[in-house]
């Protein structure tokens, strides 16, 4: 499903490519022939964002109309649904994201390898549970030198909605599949005419989707929550703007998921309890955007984030009372300066953070075994970053970049307790003192970028580019023993290079794009487990993800789009040796081979719209260690919405073929399974 629409100003409108037309045109549903359009050779420039046809790298737009028309409401729902992309879960509302292979490790350790922002504040995806009233959601896949926050595989930034000026509300009701209930309020409210207010909350309950036939129930699965954001947007007199916003998600559930394949696939369990999945986060934000004039653009950014993750599995999963909590705070910000001045552009900034995570985890068989570790992760790293575009010629642009991250890692507090009495009864403690590790890496970049003029009826931009990408060193917190503990695990380099062309209609009535990518991996950092049962991070001495995204976009009539997506990625191992085994040409875990999807939208009369996708993905295997593989799978989603003049009513479907596959996998066998078909109406009002 690769949606594509229209861009406005330096970000798409709406639209799953960034093959966007080079003439961007303004197209609300129901609308017959009427457009505005803004050439794409106008020097627009928002947040300091290039135009979406011009921005060299491969990158997803998701915007609220398409999060609802396809009831994309976890960071799962969209990772299935675009090119290369895909994610590993413990339960639907934990995941954790991987971009062209890498991935993966975040709840197991403190480095991102895709960060996740909301509103420029980074959040571990885990803790993100349901999406509430974001403007648009952007994948960018690969290294991204100058965003801010470092990112090894890509970034996913959602944007809130901003405050409207003028006073107005909505409501939202939706019922579906698993007694799923959801409620949601929004309201903009005017202060004075350079001042504005926007409040959104909302709760959701469910069953979840599991019959426990050992506890004759239907509701372990389920979760209950409630979410809330509220957001000041004032423009001073100077013509700078502020947004302010505090966001706050709190969901309690049950975790009853792991299971043998065969029940999983059917969604049955046998556990003899449902489990612990409570989540919650609070993040504030506050950004400063001013143009000082046509040629100076200032972009300040500072906030923090405290997410917990309280989590325990059913007893009998591993017959042992098993699980952890997982407090993390940050604070950090970025200032960054963009301008122009004749053939030269350029783009520079600071960006700093420091974070802390307690990771303390229990494994409780007694009186077989028992292990109880605790420790304390931190981390604190600053970054200058830069880069200089230089328009050597009319069509040709050459750029390059440089970001020098300097990194300080530490673990602290870290003790283990285990006991047991086989072979023979014993007790054992130990501790370590504070460990440190330091780091300080330069990575440099290049962009080589074609924007002709237009020939005809048709715009044009390539790009090549290469980029290092980096993942500061650590240490594995679950580990049992001081003497694999006090080894850091090393930090992970790639060479990455990138090659991509986008064709667009000047009408926008279509526009196709290809990227191909191969990114060169050194000590790349994997979970693992070792024979003593200890959970560390390895690290691969050499590995590799290559592969291309295309999309395309038609719209045969002004009532019709129709977009389309593929995404081939190979990830392997080149050389990975770890507790004495090899896994050196294995592919990783968790990313198809392929994926690719259809979508369309249609407006056969005033007032409704038809919204159909279909998506395939290919063969993985289970991360992080399963013998069991997913076989391809099918998913098939659908809306049909009426809107009157305050009035909406919407009927949808998702995953309508009720496709059978797999999440996560443990060594053991046991599996987590997707959700099933899912059903539903929604009922809105505005005012």
């Amino acid at each position: 499903m690769a949606f594509v629409c229209t861009a406005l100003t330096a970000l798409p409108v709406c639209g799953w490519a960034a093959a966007t037309p080079a003439v961007k045109c303004i197209h609300k549903p129901g609308d017959s022939a009427g457009k505005s359009c803004i050439s794409s050779k106008e020097a627009v420039t928002v947040w300091g964002k290039r135009a979406a046809f011009v921005n060299p790298t491969s990158t997803t737009h998701v915007s609220a109309q398409d999060m609802q028309a396809y009831r994309m409401q976890t960071l799962g729902d969209i990772a299935e649904r675009v090119p290369n992309l895909s994610f590993t879960n413990t339960t639907p509302n934990n995941p954790v994201l991987m971009v062209r292979g890498l991935g993966g490790t975040e709840d197991e350790g403190p480095v991102l390898y895709t960060p996740v922002l909301i509103d420029s504040i980074p959040v571990p995806s885990f803790a993100m549970g349901q999406m509430f009233d974001f403007s648009n959601v952007d994948v960018m896949r690969g290294p991204q030198l100058t965003q801010g926050i470092n990112a090894f595989g890509g970034m996913v930034s959602a944007q809130s909605r901003d405050p409207g000026n003028r006073l107005g509300g909505a409501m939202d009701f939706e019922y579906g599949t698993g007694n799923r209930k959801r409620a949601t309020f929004s309201g903009d409210l005017p202060i004075d005419a350079s001042t504005s207010l926007r409040l959104s909350v909302g709760g959701e309950t469910a069953d979840g989707y599991i019959h426990n036939r050992a506890l004759n129930r239907s509701d372990t699965g389920g979760w209950h929550g409630w979410f809330g954001r509220i957001k000041l947007l004032h423009k001073d007199s100077a013509g700078g703007e502020w947004r302010f916003s505090l966001h706050h998600m709190l969901n309690h559930g049950g975790n009853d998921f792991f299971e043998t394949p065969q029940h999983a696939r059917n969604h049955v369990s046998y556990n003899t309890s449902e489990g612990v999945n409570d989540t919650e986060y609070l993040i504030g934000s506050a950004q400063y955007h001013r143009r000082f004039s046509q040629h100076m653009i200032l972009d300040v950014t500072f906030g923090g984030a405290s997410t917990d993750w309280r989590y325990s599995n059913p007893y009998s999963v591993f017959s042992a009372n098993s699980g952890f909590t997982l407090p993390t705070r940050q604070i950090g910000g970025s200032v960054m300066l963009s301008g122009s001045s004749g053939t030269l552009d350029w783009k520079g900034g600071i960006y700093g953070q420091q974070v802390k995570r307690w990771a303390p985890y229990d494994f409780d068989m007694s009186p077989y075994y028992a292990s109880r570790t605790t420790a304390t992760l931190g981390t604190a790293n600053v970054a200058f970053m830069g880069e200089l575009g230089w328009h050597f010629s009319e069509s040709w642009r050459l750029v390059p970049s440089l970001r020098i991250e300097h990194v300080d890692s530490s673990l602290s507090n870290w003790t283990s307790a285990m006991s047991g009495d086989t072979p023979y009864a014993y007790s054992m403690e130990d501790s370590l003192p504070r460990q440190t590790v330091s780091k300080t890496a330069p990575l440099p970049g290049l962009k080589l970028e074609y924007n002709p003029q237009p020939s005809g009826k048709l715009s044009q931009f390539g790009w090549l580019s290469y980029s290092r990408s980096f993942l500061p060193p650590n240490y594995s917190p679950y580990g049992s023993y001081s003497s694999t503990v006090s080894v850091p695990y090393a930090s992970s380099y790639g060479n990455n290079l990138e090659v991509g062309y986008r064709l667009g209609d000047l009408t926008g009535r279509w526009s196709v794009e290809a990227t191909g990518f191969a990114n060169f991996l050194s000590n790349l950092q994997v979970s693992a487990t070792n024979g003593a049962g200890e959970s560390l991070i390895g690290t691969a001495g050499t590995a590799h993800s290559r592969g291309m995204e295309a999309t395309a976009h038609w719209k045969p009539l002004d009532t019709l789009h129709l977009n389309a997506f593929l995404g081939l990625t190979y990830a392997a191992y080149d050389r990975f040796v770890f507790d004495g085994s090899d896994y050196s040409g294995k592919q990783m875990a968790g990313t198809p081979r392929s994926n690719f999807g259809f979508s369309g939208e249609w407006h056969p009369a005033s007032g409704w719209t038809v919204n159909a996708s279909v998506v395939r993905r290919g063969r993985t295997t289970l991360y992080p260690s399963s013998s069991i593989r997913n076989a391809p799978y099918v998913l098939v989603d659908a809306q049909i919405e009426k809107r009157w003049k305050h009035w909406t009513v919407a009927l949808y479907g998702h995953n309508l073929t009720n496709s059978s596959y797999f999440t996560r996998g443990l060594s053991g066998g046991y599996v987590v399974a997707a959700n099933p078909r899912q059903l539903g109406f929604r009922v809105g009002v505005n005012f």
